[in-house]
């Protein structure tokens, strides 16, 4: 007989791995991106652990985030993703910054994104 526990334990198995399938990463668990803290020592520290790491692009200008990114690259090769706030009047040029490392996630937050934006976003991803 099948308990209540056992099908959500199972749900939950069958959940964890499809965030893993996703993420890369050896755990379905993602820090939050929080201006001024999730940096490149946590979000590679977080990738480390297994989990997935974003860096909070927040008020980063374009040349900020490259270094932010190349900053993570140096502390982890394990996947990690940025965060870009959808208002930021640099946001192509953010975009374009995530395309040149390769970054495969880019999570975009606080409204709708310009439809310039989120094509973008999918083509850095899937080239």
């Amino acid at each position: 007989m099948t308990t209540d526990s056992s099908i959500g334990a199972e749900r939950l198995a069958r959940r964890m791995a499809r965030g893993c399938e996703f993420l890369g990463s050896e755990v379905a668990i993602m820090c939050g991106a929080m201006s001024w803290v999730s940096e490149r020592n946590l979000v590679a520290a977080m990738s480390n652990a297994g989990g997935f790491g974003l860096i909070a692009c927040g008020a980063m200008n374009p040349e900020q985030l490259d270094k932010e990114i190349a900053g993570t690259k140096a502390l982890t090769d394990k996947p990690f993703g940025v965060n870009l706030i959808t208002m930021h009047p640099q946001l192509l040029e953010l975009i374009a910054v995530c395309k040149k490392h390769e970054v495969t996630h880019v999570v975009l937050a606080g409204g709708l994104p310009p439809p310039a934006a989120s094509t973008r976003s999918r083509n850095s991803a899937q080239s």
